[in-house]
């Protein structure tokens, strides 16, 4: 999965339609609001600190469709009529897919990147996921530089997204509130698959890895979703669940980042 790295010398960055460019540079990743506002509502695997450096990467403003996950499907799979395919017709076409396992969605990555000549396409790294959502960074509707704990900003509510099971199902993406750095979404709705495996320790153990490549039996998910109580939808929280799960709320978002021949490190 880790087939692409940003070259040693980067030129500006191309405007991409629908995502949006984070540039490089260091950030904090964990949960810097430990025993401050969420009085100790963080986990443990979000800690210790960790300061990381990161290139610039592209990432989607919202997570992917049902109509574009109908799409990759009826192009991809044509002779095939699934139970899957038909259940995605009846849904809205600008709701989140979701239900999909971390390969389902690896294969829709590894399609879009066959259609975009230079760029590697894939899920964010749970830095990647952290850094976007977490640390405004472009823009003027929050404060350049700062960590929020929720990818609304400071604070949460139905109005920004879906959680607490207010809804059976997650919002139309068209309906949701632009966050930090204009994403949609990314604190709720949905859990989003990360490329990263999961590790209780690994902040703790790896302290300098900006990805955690070490195979395991899970897989990271960013962000909580309709189904989960407020504290899961902090920027910091983690999740690890097979690979293989089929959840009604697990849904992913796209990165883009320069194409090369080395490994991402």
């Amino acid at each position: 999965m880790a087939r692409c790295r940003t070259p040693e010398k980067v030129m500006p960055p191309e405007e991409i339609p629908e995502f949006v460019w984070i540039p490089e540079g260091p950030f904090v990743m964990g949960d810097i609001f430990r025993n401050t506002s969420t009085k100790g509502e963080g986990q443990n695997d979000e800690v210790p600190l960790r300061l990381l450096n990161l290139p610039g990467f592209w990432i989607a403003e919202n997570v992917v469709t049902n109509q574009e996950y109908r799409k990759f499907i009826e192009t991809v799979y044509p002779a095939q009529t699934t139970e899957f395919l038909e259940q995605i017709k009846g849904l809205q076409e600008d709701a989140p897919v979701h239900s999909v396992t971390w390969d389902e969605a690896d294969a829709y990555c590894k399609w879009r990147e066959a259609q975009t000549p230079g760029k590697c396409v894939s899920f964010p790294t749970e830095a990647q996921w952290e850094k976007a959502t977490g640390w405004h960074l472009i823009g003027s509707d929050f404060e350049v530089g700062r960590k929020y704990e929720f990818a609304t900003g400071d604070d949460v509510n139905y109005e920004h997204t879906a959680f607490n099971r207010v809804t059976p199902f997650p919002y139309e993406v068209s309906k949701l509130a632009k966050g930090v750095n204009g994403l949609k979404g990314a604190s709720g709705n949905v859990w989003e698959w990360c490329r990263d495996f999961y590790h209780y320790k690994f902040y703790e153990e790896y302290p300098d890895r900006t990805y955690n490549d070490r195979d395991s039996k899970r897989r990271v998910l960013r962000g909580g979703s309709w189904a989960n109580v407020k504290r899961r939808l902090r920027t910091s929280n983690r999740l690890g669940s097979a690979a293989g799960t089929r959840n009604d709320n697990f849904g992913f978002r796209l990165v883009m980042e320069p194409l090369t021949t080395g490994k991402k490190e």
